[in-house]
């Protein structure tokens, strides 16, 4: 039964790369925007242990950063899956960092984790080198890629975490997290009980609840409120993950987490579109540039400010 159940989740999420090319190649870039491609990040050879980098055109100093991790349900997906929203972002001011990561089922949670640790590992020693100010980061993912980057950031305000995870703390202060849609906690039930066990083997081994990492695998069991960063919550009520949004809110808010919510306004025709992740997947629709448009207003609020120099699109989010 197990084989067969990992084989319709991984047939189901091969779908998606249909339905992902086909919504690609109707799209066109945002213009204006420089790429540096096929950065390795881990010098093992692995084809998903690449990044891009993207930034204005013209672009002469160094830009606040965004690192962004796609979403993909833990088993599917590229840095090429979120090119042209991480493109949008990058138009609007900032240097955007654009990973790949290893997938389940090669890779459990223990290894993903590590690879999302040395992308912010190398946002810290080498983002200078791309227009990027490592003293003005912030870190955001869609779906499964908000459950690893919220994860990656509690880990590494953790020593106890990092040693679990076998990870160093990043090179770089992370100063605000955006969750897109995240699914943030994995122990929330996102499936039928048949498939969230496939998923929790996946991750955690043959005996999920015997890994140490088990109790400790999301942003509700690791981050304190102490020293995370603000949290910025996109949702949609449109979107299936939707209560996984609202739970993430009710325990930032009894925690006493500094956090923000932004919606779509659902009194407008055509909400009705607005489901999972429509932002990171359309962002050149009118929605989703005002949702992303709070995005990058929300980062630079929380960034450090830097007087140096201004930058092409500073005054977009003032």
């Amino acid at each position: 039964m197990s084989r067969l159940v990992r084989h319709l989740v991984l047939a189901q999420w091969q779908k998606n790369a249909r339905d992902d090319a086909a919504r690609k190649a109707a799209q066109s870039p945002p213009a204006g925007v420089a790429a540096e491609r096929d950065l390795p990040y881990r010098d093992d050879g692995h084809p998903l242990h690449s990044l891009d980098v993207f930034y204005p055109e013209g672009t002469a100093g160094l830009l606040p950063v965004i690192v962004d991790i796609h979403g993909g349900g833990w088993v599917y997906g590229d840095k090429a899956l979120n090119e042209y929203f991480c493109m949008s972002l990058a138009a609007r001011g900032f240097c955007v960092v654009d990973p790949g990561y290893r997938l389940l089922p090669e890779a459990d949670l223990k290894a993903q984790l590590q690879d999302v640790m040395a992308v912010l590992e190398w946002t810290g020693q080498h983002a200078g080198e791309h227009h990027g100010d490592v003293t003005r980061v912030a870190v955001t993912g869609d779906s499964a890629g908000a459950h690893l980057a919220s994860l990656a950031v509690a880990v590494g305000l953790n020593p106890e975490l990092c040693e679990l995870y076998g990870v160093a703390p990043p090179g770089c202060p992370v100063h605000a997290v955006v969750l897109n849609h995240g699914a943030a906690d994995l122990h929330a039930r996102i499936a039928p009980r048949v498939f969230q066990r496939e998923y929790e083997q996946m991750l955690f081994g043959r005996q999920p609840a015997a890994s140490p990492l088990y109790r400790h695998s999301g942003l509700v069991e690791t981050a304190d409120p102490a020293t995370y960063p603000p949290v910025l919550v996109l949702t949609s009520p449109a979107d299936g993950l939707y209560p996984l949004s609202q739970a993430l809110v009710d325990h930032l808010h009894w925690r006493g987490f500094t956090y923000e919510v932004a919606l779509p306004n659902v009194t407008a025709p055509g909400a009705a579109r607005l489901g999972h992740v429509f932002n990171v997947l359309y962002p050149q629709w009118p929605e989703s540039m005002a949702i992303n448009d709070r995005l990058t207003a929300f980062i630079r609020r929380h960034l450090p400010v830097d007087n140096r120099v201004c930058h092409p699109g500073d005054s977009r989010d003032l």
